[in-house]
Formats: C-alpha cells, structure tokens, sequence
C-alpha cells in the first residue's frame, strides 16, 4: 500500500506525516490532535508541553475508547436486529404457507360443497319425481279401487 505524506504544523512544531490515509486525511488528523492540544493547554493555563500532551492524549484516548464502547454496542444491536429480521421473515413465510395451505383447503371445501349442492339438487329431483310416481300410484290405485266398485256392483246387478 502507499503511504503519503503531509507537512503539518500542531503547537507551532512542524511535523512530516506519513500513512496510508489520504494527505486531506492526514491534514484533518493533525488539526484535531493540534486543536485538541490547545484547548487542552488553554484549560490548564499554560503553553503546550508535555503534561498538556498527555493529557490531550488522555482524552482523545477516552474519546477513542467510548467510540469504540459505542461501535460494539451498535453493533451488538445490530446483531441482535439482523436476528430479528431472521426471525420475522421466518414467521412471516410460515404465514404466507399457512394462509397458502388454507387457501387450498377452502378451495377444496368449495369444491365439495358444490358438489354437495349438486348431489342435494340430484336427490331433489328423485324426490319430485317419486312424489311425482308416488301420485301417480294413488291415482291409479283409486282408479283401481272405483274400477273394482264397478265390477263389484256389476256382479252383484248380475247376481240378482
């Protein structure tokens, strides 16, 4: 990888850089650590030196430190919503199956039901055309029976 070089001044010292970053990014680096080193020494009222520089150090370290806590907690929450995610897409293909399943137990139910219907509707016309028959035999048997009047009270004409 090649590094580059930035010239860059932090307390008045002038420092050559050398990294992997970009020159701006070395630039911006440099500033922070440069302004981080004067608010530093400002807030103990002296010029920048080395107890200044450790301490600067020292927070940008606690910065650094808590970037990082908070990185591993986001990423801890976003471990724990890809899971999630998991989970519900799981549940939810589980759902599209069951209302898949109950669609075609439905259409299967219409199905027989029609059928059924169409079996019902068969028996109604046997049932119309037995009543049907069945008149038909009560007429016939009271021709029958008014016939054997007849011939009863015919024979009986001829008997006398």
């Amino acid at each position: 990888m090649e590094k580059n070089r930035a010239d860059v001044v932090i307390c008045g010292s002038n420092y050559v850089l050398s990294s992997d970053k970009s020159e701006e990014r070395i630039k911006e680096i440099a500033k922070y650590v440069d302004d981080e080193l004067r608010r530093t020494s400002k807030a103990l009222n002296v010029n920048p030196n080395f107890k200044a520089a450790v301490l600067t150090a020292l927070n940008v370290t606690e910065k650094l430190m808590d970037g990082t806590d908070m990185l591993l907690k986001l990423q801890t929450e976003n471990y724990q919503l890809d899971n999630d995610v998991k989970h519900y897409i799981a549940m939810w293909e589980q759902t599209k199956k069951q209302v898949t399943d109950l669609k075609e137990k439905m259409s299967t139910e219409v199905d027989r039901q029609s059928q059924s219907n169409e079996d019902y509707r068969k028996l109604q016309e046997k049932l119309v055309e037995m009543e049907n028959a069945y008149f038909d035999l009560q007429m016939e048997n009271v021709n029958l029976k008014n016939e054997l009047k007849s011939i009863k009270r015919m024979n009986s004409e001829d008997e006398f």
